[in-house]
């Protein structure tokens, strides 16, 4: 097996340039920050936390600290209700197949800065269908294990190819195929009740969004789905339609990109994932396995980076992988 190449120095040379990030923050927002660590020891909150992962918190809450120790103190009781480890240990979709024909998404790549892409067809979405595989309370539990697995797992074998940091996604939302009957009231509860979930627990994961082939009625949908949205989080979201390849390359390499999307990779599979998190043996087995359907790579055993045990029961420090 050849060895796996190097990461291309846009992701090895990155250099962070965006504002309230722990490189680039002000003598002010370093005090908020350190402010900020103080009480939350005080609390037993977050106590191995990177700076990368605090910031984010204070990102979404315009580094106001008594807004982030809310939204963190809110997060640590949901977190103990839900269960959330006991979701990520155990939970699994009974037909996932079927999830994935109802609803084709996935994590294909990375784009050029490192970040794991999470290529998302929601304009091929039949929601019929998918309530009839899963419940609304499935659904929710399903975006919680995906988002636990890329805050330990993608995000984890991402830094560690990149040599630094990576705790955000890019996200490609593709509509092709959406129409106003999918945008029922049903639709727009569902969204509203994940939207609400990764917006109050997994804040700033999201680094960037392309919306492409977004068709002219998205106009409407739009404006009220905007609404749902933090404005920083509106601030990052990029509406094309039909001609995006050009803007989209800036962010993806075309070998990365799959070729329905105007790339030169023929190897994308909605039913797969592809990525540093993924060995390739692993990846090339599935890919000749026509009849392999997973809903996502393997539950991580507890010999991997998945595991919070594994790393003293918090998050792994990417540099210390």
């Amino acid at each position: 097996e050849p060895p796996t190449p190097p990461p291309p120095e846009s992701v090895t040379n990155y250099v962070e340039t965006r504002k309230r990030y722990p490189e680039t923050l002000t003598t002010q927002e370093r005090q908020v920050l350190d402010e900020f660590k103080r009480r939350l020891r005080a609390e037993g909150l977050h106590t191995e936390s990177t700076d990368h992962e605090l910031c984010r918190w204070l990102r979404a809450r315009s580094f106001d600290v008594d807004k982030a120790m809310t939204m963190v103190q809110n997060d640590a009781k949901w977190r103990a209700e839900y269960n959330v480890d006991d979701v990520y240990a155990t939970f699994a979709f009974s037909n996932p197949s079927a999830i994935k024909h109802a609803y084709p998404q996935t994590y294909h790549k990375t784009d050029r800065t490192g970040r794991p892409v999470n290529i998302d067809l929601v304009g091929r979405l039949d929601l019929k269908a998918l309530l009839k595989v899963a419940t609304e309370d499935e659904m929710e539990k399903g975006k919680v294990w995906e988002m636990e697995h890329t805050l330990r797992v993608k995000y984890a074998a991402c830094s560690k190819r990149a040599g630094r940091v990576i705790n955000q996604s890019f996200v490609i939302l593709d509509l092709d195929g959406f129409s106003m009957r999918k945008w029922n009231g049903r639709t727009q509860a569902m969204l509203k009740r994940l939207i609400g979930v990764l917006s109050d627990h997994y804040p700033e994961t999201m680094g960037t969004l392309f919306i492409i082939n977004a068709p002219a009625v998205f106009a409407a949908v739009w404006k009220v789905a905007k609404g749902l949205l933090d404005p920083g989080t509106a601030k990052k979201i990029t509406i094309l339609g039909q001609n995006y390849k050009e803007e989209l390359f800036q962010h993806i390499d075309p070998d990365d990109l799959p070729a329905f999307l105007g790339g030169n990779d023929a190897t994308f599979d909605p039913l797969i994932e592809q990525g540093p998190w993924v060995d390739k043996e692993t990846i090339d087995a599935r890919l000749r396995r026509a009849s392999y359907m997973p809903m996502v790579v393997p539950r991580p055993s507890a010999r991997g980076m998945g595991c919070f045990g594994c790393f003293g029961g918090r998050r792994p420090d990417p540099a210390a992988i």
